[in-house]
């Protein structure tokens, strides 16, 4: 009977050991393990806009720190490439901060959305008066992408982001005839380092 009962006590403290552990494990991944990365990429954006209908490249540097495997910010900068129509030329730049949020699903191979802040700048100029002034706002963003990891340090990351520029007619020019109302597409590719 002492035999049994040890037997029995031995199993249990052992199969609740392996539970603990297990259960550690799952939770070690949303305890606070910090990573700090930095990358660079190149795109393409589409201007969505009655009045500019065009596509153009863009560039863009980052920095993120990730807080544990499923949450992290990043601050980027967006060199935006000039656009513009018969009236209005637009050369922007713009600084963001986004909240990201990462469902890894293997070693190797990762899906992420993540949104916030678009702080821009525009340099406009007015092809018909020759007249330039400078213009900037601030929008909220979204985006989402997938990273393929090609080292233990270096990722690749496929990305599309959706941002968005107001400027009111009255800000511009009378020969404007509406608001600016644009929706910027942007897709890159970005290698991102991690130390």
């Amino acid at each position: 009977m002492f035999t049994k009962t040890s037997a029995i006590l031995s199993i249990a403290m052992i199969s609740s050991a392996a539970v603990a552990q297990s259960d550690n494990q799952e939770n070690n991944n949303w305890r606070l393990h910090p990573e700090f990365s930095i990358g660079a990429g190149y795109g393409f954006t589409k201007l969505k806009d009655d009045e500019f209908k065009e596509d153009e490249a863009a560039k863009k540097i980052f920095a993120l720190v990730k807080f544990n495997e499923y949450i992290g910010v990043e601050a980027s900068y967006i060199d935006f490439d000039e656009a513009g129509n018969d009236v209005l030329t637009l050369d922007a730049d713009g600084r963001s901060l986004a909240v990201i949020f990462e469902a890894p699903l293997s070693e190797s191979f990762s899906l992420y959305a993540k949104g916030g802040q678009l702080w821009w700048d525009a340099d406009a100029a007015i092809t018909s008066i020759n007249a330039s002034d400078n213009y900037d706002g601030d929008e909220a963003f979204w985006g989402g992408g997938a990273k393929i990891r090609l080292s233990e340090n270096l990722d690749l990351r496929i990305e599309y982001e959706r941002f968005d520029f107001n400027i009111s007619r009255d800000e511009i020019d009378v020969l404007q005839q509406d608001d600016i109302d644009m929706d910027v597409d942007f897709a890159s590719v970005n290698l991102q380092f991690t130390f």
